[in-house]
């Protein structure tokens, strides 16, 4: 876990209490934001807290800031205000109006706020996150089971809680005898069971079920229970509590299983629904993680849901309701010398997704981009004689190392999907099945950002030139490139004192940016999330950037940009005897000139940055010219598809076997 500073965003109940005992048990920095009329007051007793009302976005944003939190938590139980006793202030008056029906649900609602965070520079983090051991299990807690006609209970009030958590509605019902006595509304669900005590019919049974909303993010609002739930169940004449294993919360499990012991309850996290087809994604690093993110959201639209996900992935897929077998930044690397030292840690990371992929048994697994990670995956799941389909997302640039590489990549799965029209030949020729489905910028929204409310929202003058900086998602890139980016900025303020910087980053490198970034002369505008990084490309007159696909966001954003990266050396001597090409820019190598200045190695300085980024900003000639080639070369790239991601789902539910549109809600409990 990062040792950033953290803001728990408090509302009420014991889950705030234990995720401020557990980041001060583990050496971190906390700051309790607590909400008025929520949040219990012992709750900040002895730790650096501030009150804030609910409506009062604008308020709680600058006390986070002056706190100078980087990550945010989300927790304990908040009662949604009507709007009348809300009183936002300026700011979140300003939310409410632009997210408009979003505020109907409270998981609509709460995703609009998470965006707004990010937004601010915060990024936010799940309780399970910080309190590994908070998930629900899959199992009775105690040693009350439920009856068959108890089970029979749990699967009726389990369908119905799917039901209304489709709708935004809520995470429970309960059921009696075949019937439900009540389902979870804007009152909670402690309200909702004291309603059951006069509901009950005569005879025993009567059981609450909690439910994840499906797709919901799960950094937010996951059902929680803990002795108070217990109790309560009891006290409402309730037989047991049935939640999801892996999508809920049990607060001090230990004490729920004894208390439901001496109240005679039983209390069980339920199997992982059975008739609805897994998905396991691997994504090993943020790039691969926004394309999973989307990947979910294609394969949900395409079976109205009807489809889960496991694996390993970033915050894009946990904003789509995924929750990754371990930390993505663990197997993130890249380059021989940076690998090295890594290697027993991803080694075992190997170990544990082919251990989790054979116990979970997924319809197909689809690992993205990383073949170094993903193809020792593919290979122990051969070794271990695994029918299970394999389906790699993202071709390896066969066509730039060596071509008959793709025999390799062949041998290790059973379908491949190509970003890039001209890829499908090479590995063709080796009789594996491929699929072109296009490059996901096309889908992006690199190219509808909104600079102007960007530069509002952040204090920059319109008039003020605006670098964007990206140096890498990968640690070993950003710890290479932030100093030289830095100095390059340097002489650019020299010549433009009224320079700001923006740097968008992603959660496996924000703790170094943070760190690297604080002592600057100018510090930037750090912000995180896709939309926010959309924002900041329309906002800027010119960006410094490592190479990657970035160069195709930038494009498309029609940002002026200069490419910059410096390897290891060992690393690049190694690309130097393998490498076929001349450019590493994509953009250059299909138009077969440098159209992008790009510096690598030891042509990679601050002051050849600084020249050619300002050559491009300010020479009217240069920048227009620059606008006019990176266009041509991206769409002879991009290909013909307006949604890659629904033509990669295709192809993945076609390997999975999942038919398209079906609204299966179903769930067998019984053992």
């Amino acid at each position: 876990m990062t040792n950033r500073k953290i803001a728990i965003l408090a509302g009420g109940g014991e889950l705030p209490r234990l995720l401020i005992s557990a980041c001060l048990g583990r050496g971190r920095e906390v700051f309790v934001l607590a909400i008025e009329g929520h949040a219990d007051p012992e709750t900040v007793v002895g730790h650096p807290h501030a009150w804030v009302r609910i409506g009062a976005l604008g308020e709680a944003f600058r006390l986070l800031k002056d706190a100078e939190v980087g990550d945010v938590v989300f927790a304990g139980s908040i009662r949604r205000p009507s709007l009348s006793t809300l009183r936002p202030d300026a700011r979140g008056a300003a939310f409410l109006a632009r997210i408009g029906s979003k505020a109907l649900g409270d998981d609509g609602l709460l995703r609009a706020i998470a965006a707004e965070f990010q937004t601010e520079g915060l990024h936010l983090v799940g309780a399970h996150e910080v309190l590994a051991d908070i998930l629900a299990q899959e199992g009775a807690y105690g040693h009350v089971r439920p009856t068959k006609e108890e089970e029979t209970d749990i699967a009726r009030a389990f369908d119905v809680a799917k039901g209304l958590g489709a709708l935004d509605v809520g995470q429970g019902a309960v059921a009696q005898q075949g019937l439900i006595l009540a389902v979870e509304g804007v009152e909670g669900t402690d309200a909702m069971l004291m309603r059951c005590a006069d509901l009950r019919r005569e005879g025993r049974g009567g059981v609450l079920v909690k439910v994840c909303k499906p797709g919901q993010d799960r950094r937010l609002d996951l059902p929680t229970i803990g002795i108070s739930t217990v109790e309560t169940a009891a006290a409402a004449g309730l037989r047991g509590i049935a939640i999801e294993a892996g999508a809920a919360l049990v607060l001090d499990a230990d004490a729920v299983g004894r208390r439901a012991d001496e109240l005679g309850l039983f209390v069980v996290g339920l199997p992982v629904v059975s008739d609805v087809p897994l998905v396991y994604l691997v994504a090993g690093e943020p790039s691969g993680d926004i394309l999973g993110a989307r990947l979910m959201r294609a394969l949900k639209e395409r079976t109205d849901g009807h489809v889960r996900f496991a694996g390993v992935g970033g915050e894009s897929m946990a904003e789509e309701g995924f929750s990754s077998l371990f930390a993505q930044s663990d197997i993130a690397v890249m380059g021989l010398a940076e690998v090295v030292p890594k290697i027993p840690t991803v080694l075992r990371r190997v170990k544990a997704v082919t251990a989790d992929v054979l116990a979970k048994k997924p319809a197909v697994v689809v690992t993205i981009d990383s073949l170094g990670f993903n193809g020792r995956v593919a290979k122990a799941l051969i070794a271990a004689k695994s029918r299970i389909p394999r389906v790699h997302y993202v071709a390896p640039m066969v066509w730039a190392w060596k071509p008959k590489r793709a025999r390799v990549v062949a041998r290790l799965f059973d379908h491949l999907m190509c970003l890039l029209a001209f890829e499908p030949p090479y590995f063709e020729a080796w009789g594996m099945p491929t699929t072109h489905v296009g490059h996901p910028v096309i889908e992006g929204g690199a190219g509808a950002g909104d600079g102007r409310g960007f530069r509002e929202r952040h204090g920059i003058a319109s008039e003020a030139r605006l670098i964007c900086l990206l140096p890498g998602s990968r640690r070993n890139e950003v710890i290479r490139m932030l100093p030289i980016f830095q100095r390059a900025v340097d002489l650019l303020r020299e010549k433009h004192p009224d320079l700001q910087i923006v740097l968008p980053t992603v959660a496996t490198v924000a703790d170094h940016v943070l760190d690297a970034t604080r002592s600057w002369s100018l510090p930037p505008h750090i912000v995180y999330g896709e939309a926010e990084r959309w924002n900041a490309f329309a906002a800027s007159d010119g960006a410094l950037a490592t190479s990657g696909t970035v160069s195709l966001e930038l494009a498309r954003a029609r940002v002026p940009f200069v490419i910059g990266y410096r390897a290891a050396p060992l690393s690049a001597w190694l690309v130097r005897r393998l490498i076929s090409i001349r450019y590493a820019t994509l953009l250059n190598h299909v138009s077969d000139h440098m159209v992008v200045p790009e510096f690598l190695q030891r042509d990679c300085t601050p002051e050849a940055l600084f020249k050619a980024l300002d050559h491009l900003m300010c020479d009217e000639a240069a920048r227009s010219a620059f606008l006019s080639e990176t266009e041509v070369a991206l769409m002879s790239l991009v290909g013909p598809f307006p949604r890659p991601s629904l033509v990669a789902a295709d192809v993945v539910a076609r390997m999975a076997g999942i038919a398209e549109k079906r609204n299966v809600s179903h769930m067998d409990v019984s053992h």
